[in-house]
């Protein structure tokens, strides 16, 4: 009886210790408890306000080389590689902001002293891998003009894009989205982790494991139930994106 209340107790334990460890991640900004649109400047700062750990955003590239933030590959049925900035702009979101510009986004999410950090989703274009490269590319060099480099987490599912975000800046962080490489892969690319689907984990625990003892980052995306979301935490699941962060940092609040 006594080892078993012993075992109950270092569980618990482990699961306490597992939330503290465990940052919450607003998918797209926090949208959807406040209802704003999704991945507008708005919902990021509201991000910021409810102090999320991170804020998720997706990147693409207009056909005139502007940066746009966009979950999409369309933006009101238009597709945004095939369209310039102003085209596309003419139709607003729902709150009446434009079209966010990468730059403005940057600029908005780094304005104060907030500890926020800004999760950012390089996109595969749809056309060309040279799209691809440069969105990278040129999402690491406005980080670098504007000085917010080391507020930035990357994260992708091209694989070769992370690989030239590594190979621009050594140091940045960087996590990959796809399971359809080997945590060796991931190492060898010098990637600092994964970001996988919260079904990935939850279908075989021996990923968080896994990754845990290589001493890399982990990851998941989205999670938005209460029992996927302790399943995780229980697993030592570092960073959970979701399109509940205030839920789930008040749960956290709640467990430390």
């Amino acid at each position: 009886m006594k080892k078993i209340i012993v075992t109950i107790a270092s569980f618990c334990m482990l699961q306490q210790m597992n939330a503290q460890d465990t940052k919450i991640i607003a998918h797209r900004g926090a949208w959807k408890e406040f209802n704003l649109p999704e991945n507008s400047i708005a919902a990021l700062q509201k991000a910021i306000e409810i102090k999320a750990f991170g804020s998720e955003f997706d990147v693409r590239r207009t056909l005139d080389g502007k940066l746009v933030v966009n979950h999409d590959p369309t933006h009101f049925g238009d597709t945004i590689e095939l369209k310039t900035y102003a085209a596309l702009n003419s139709k607003k979101l729902s709150n009446g902001e434009d079209l966010p510009l990468l730059q403005d986004y940057f600029k908005k999410g780094t304005a104060s002293n907030h500890q926020t950090l800004l999760i950012c989703e390089i996109k595969a274009a749809l056309l060309s891998n040279t799209t691809s490269q440069l969105t990278a590319s040129e999402t690491v060099e406005l980080a670098k003009q504007l000085g917010i480099e080391d507020k930035i987490i990357y994260i992708s599912f091209d694989f070769e894009v992370l690989q030239t975000i590594k190979t621009l800046r050594p140091n940045a962080t960087v996590l990959y989205l796809e399971n359809n490489k080997t945590l060796e892969q991931i190492m060898a690319a010098k990637f600092n982790g994964i970001n996988f689907n919260y079904a990935q984990f939850l279908g075989n625990p021996s990923i968080a494991a896994n990754a845990k003892k290589l001493h890399l980052m982990l990851g998941s995306w989205t999670v938005n139930k209460d029992e996927d979301f302790n399943k995780l935490v229980a697993q030592g699941v570092e960073f959970i994106t979701t399109n509940f962060p205030e839920r789930y940092l008040t749960q956290l609040d709640h467990k430390h």
